[in-house]
């Protein structure tokens, strides 16, 4: 699978997961996943000043372990769990998608 379709998936995933109703433009020639990452460190951002349970819930449906989320909450420094957290959900998603196109019948 190229980074494109992975990126866009992934993209799709996370859209569904935390119901953006935004939708993000993909341009060539720029690392997308860091422009991905920097966008959805601004979500999460805002969610966890705003609707923390939202942002757990999300957590919880993307299937990102809760020792995971503690961690992450607990021992990243002030200023960077945001974005911490949007590199977890964002590995997460690119695994189910990889996983999902590696059973997905021929």
């Amino acid at each position: 699978m190229d980074e494109v379709t992975l990126l866009r998936h992934s993209y799709q995933l996370i859209r569904k997961d935390f119901g953006l109703e935004e939708s993000w433009d993909f341009e060539d020639g720029e690392n997308q996943f860091d422009r991905l990452e920097d966008f959805l460190t601004k979500q999460v951002d805002y969610l966890l000043d705003h609707d923390l349970n939202q942002l757990l819930n999300a957590l919880y449906r993307i299937d990102i372990p809760e020792n995971r989320v503690k961690d992450l909450l607990q021992h990243s420094k002030q200023g960077e769990i945001a974005r911490n957290v949007a590199k977890a959900i964002i590995e997460r998603e690119k695994q189910k998608v990889i996983t999902r196109q590696q059973y997905r019948p021929s």
